[in-house]
């Protein structure tokens, strides 16, 4: 990995341009160099790692310059810098710029909640959403009645009044109905019953007579057209995109998305697309810096998450007696599912000692744990008629019989303070913001941190990112940038405005990170070769050419605001500027190089009107062909190069 000695790194901001031809095909070229060093980034990034391992048994290890602690701490602890962020650091410290990140109640957030208003969604109770986005059921429309012989009407109105009356009634599909869905119909009826006026009042109001004077206002409103599903997912994503770029509590939504990918839950899983709003509302952001048991509870409580993991449909198995039309069988049934992911991928760890017969245990504790009316409501309930009561052993700890919720309760407390949680949190976070292998002595003393602050994700932090391997050399940009963490990087260094709509949200999917689109429950790996792939190098770069241009229906970066006071006429000035701006001025010699060789012929001609026919020629898949960027051909070349670099990819 390319290191800069101190002296080096205050000399290194301007570019000295020199010669070569064709502008296009170098640039392609360049853009070709750039990804093969990020495609050999995992190699230098072992090697890098192993390196450290050796010093660090025999020496002390070295210490950035203050110049990169300011980098590094705006890389790790916010979405990247904006343009006068190293300067803001710079006056008040690296240490109370921590400490000022680690308390967000004390930032003001309100230029973002002005953005998030006009998203509608966001502030939907989950009945409220599924009431106003369920598309609406077909009607059902009889069939046309045959024409009837007189003689017959008696008995031909007898039977459609049989037939009638059984389309009236609803028909079980399935006879083999689970314990949860006869026990909701049952307390269904028991509603009907305790409230008689109910049906009358649902009654549709009597046809006005003509020239009665009430007629106008007694008409029935018209339905409203049904709104787009996919729209509150989308309000969502867009939420989470404007925050990561403009909220001033970087640190705070870096650790929502942390626990929204720990605690990972697919949103177009039928009904959670409608759950996962008050998922990311109610149960991660209140708890995303507190302690990790009220966060895991919440988590256990979701119905997102109950309805992601089927434990809604988990229930004590009944066995029947056979009747004259079925014969014996079982209703209801354990699930597995959350029981295994609570261990395996909430807090133990895949190896952090439990068996089988753990994950039976859990299975039955978490029994009747479901969501009141999934596609109506929504809402969290436990159904002690569906609850497994008997005595079970978790982990070696006896849960006495009776104990109704609370047994679910008690597997969260023995697993909050289980020292494999402890050490799996540790891991993941300083995976997180150190290194894709970060040190055993950090995630020693995180794992301590958490045992003894009963599980503070606040003091586990701090422990994590104040340490001296946190700010060692062998962490400085030792980490890759996710898809959305490029983009919403991307996006503050250059000072963008964007909506987050559909095109930005586009491009991150074809990144290879749709945001909430892990299928799987493990989330997505926090390591380099993750995103890595020559199909998301290019979508990179496609990106960053989009951006650049102004292509990207939606978002736009002002250039002459970027370049107030600097003299677009000198190139070293303008190219200074912009490696201030992306990477801090922190370039390597070896990317130095390159922007040289591109850009020269830009330098050394006029620029020029690209012709008609050529117009859309290179024009990435989800970019707007018809935009033209309003700046000089070079400038434009400049950032895309500068944003598709390895040192921005990395952090």
């Amino acid at each position: 990995m390319h290191q800069l000695l101190p002296e080096d790194y205050q000399m290194n901001c301007s570019i000295n341009f020199a010669r070569p031809p064709r502008f296009h095909s170098l640039l392609r070229t360049a853009a070709l160099i750039l990804a093969l060093v990020m495609l050999c980034q995992p190699v230098f990034l072992l090697a890098a790692n192993a390196q450290g391992k050796a010093q660090r048994g025999a020496k002390k290890q070295l210490a950035m310059t203050e110049d990169q602690r300011i980098a590094h701490v705006l890389s790790r602890l916010t979405y990247g810098a904006r343009p006068g962020d190293f300067e803001q650091v710079k006056a008040i410290g690296v240490d109370a710029f921590i400490n000022q990140q680690l308390d967000p109640d004390s930032l003001d957030v309100g230029s973002v909640i002005a953005r998030l208003k006009k998203l509608p969604t966001l502030g939907m109770a989950t009945p409220v959403i599924i009431e106003q986005y369920t598309p609406p059921k077909p009607a059902v429309v009889p069939s046309p009645a045959p024409a009837m012989s007189p003689d017959n009407s008696s008995a031909a109105g007898q039977k459609a009044i049989a037939q009638n009356s059984l389309s009236a009634t609803p028909q079980i599909a399935n006879p083999n109905m689970s314990a949860m869905q006869s026990e909701m119909q049952m307390e269904a009826k028991k509603e009907q019953a305790a409230r008689p006026g109910l049906q009358e009042n649902m009654k549709a109001p009597e046809m006005a007579k003509p020239g009665d004077p009430q007629s106008t206002s007694a008409a029935p409103k018209p339905t409203p057209p049904p709104k787009n599903p996919q729209m509150v997912v989308t309000e969502l994503q867009r939420a989470k995109l404007l925050r990561a770029v403009y909220s001033e509590r970087q640190l705070y939504e870096m650790m929502v998305d942390f626990w929204e990918n720990h605690f990972s839950i697919f949103a177009n899983k039928d009904d959670d697309r409608y759950l996962l709003t008050g998922y990311d509302r109610e149960t991660i952001r209140p708890f995303a810096m507190g302690r990790f048991r009220d966060l895991l509870g919440a988590t256990a409580h979701s119905p997102a998450m109950l309805f992601y993991l089927d434990n809604w449909r988990s229930s004590v198995p009944r066995p029947y007696a056979a009747t004259k039309t079925k014969p014996a069988g079982v209703d209801g049934g354990l699930n597995e599912n959350y029981a295994r992911e609570l261990m395996e991928l909430h807090t133990l760890g895949v190896d952090g000692g439990y068996t089988q017969k753990d994950v039976q245990e859990i299975a039955r504790c978490f029994t009747g744990w479901t969501i009141q009316k999934p596609n109506e409501q929504g809402l969290f309930l436990y159904r002690p008629g569906l609850h497994d009561d008997g005595e079970k052993i978790v982990l070696g700890h006896r849960i006495l019989p009776g104990g109704g919720p609370a047994d679910g309760e008690r597997v969260l407390d023995i697993l909050a303070t289980h020292p494999a949680t402890a050490r799996f949190i540790a891991t993941k976070l300083a995976r997180r913001f150190i290194s894709d292998e970060p040190p055993q002595s950090i995630i020693d003393r995180a794992a301590a941190v958490f045992l003894k602050t009963d599980g503070s994700i606040r003091e586990t932090l701090r422990a994590i990112i104040t340490s001296p391997e946190f700010f060692s050399t062998m962490a400085y940009r030792a980490k890759m940038r996710s898809p959305f963490e490029y983009v919403a990087a991307s996006m503050r260094a250059l000072n963008a405005e964007t909506d987050g709509d559909r095109p930005v949200l586009d491009a991150i999917g074809r990144m290879g990170q749709p945001v909430f689109g892990r299928i799987t429950p493990d989330g997505y790996a926090d390591r380099a070769d993750q995103w890595l792939s020559s199909g998301a190098m290019i979508a990179r770069f496609n990106f960053a050419s989009a951006l650049a241009t102004n292509r990207i229906k939606g978002t736009k970066i002002d250039l002459a605001r970027l370049l107030s006071g600097v003299d677009e006429a000198k190139k070293d000035s303008v190219a200074t500027k912009f490696i201030l701006l992306t990477v801090s001025g922190d370039l390597s010699t070896r990317t130095r190089t390159v922007l040289e060789k591109t850009l020269q012929p830009q330098l050394e001609a006029e620029p020029k009107a690209p012709a008609a026919t050529n117009a859309t020629a290179n024009v990435a898949v989800g970019y707007d062909a018809n935009a033209t960027a309003k700046a000089t051909g070079y400038i434009t070349e400049l950032i895309t190069l500068l944003i598709g670099s390895p040192e921005f990819q990395q952090r």
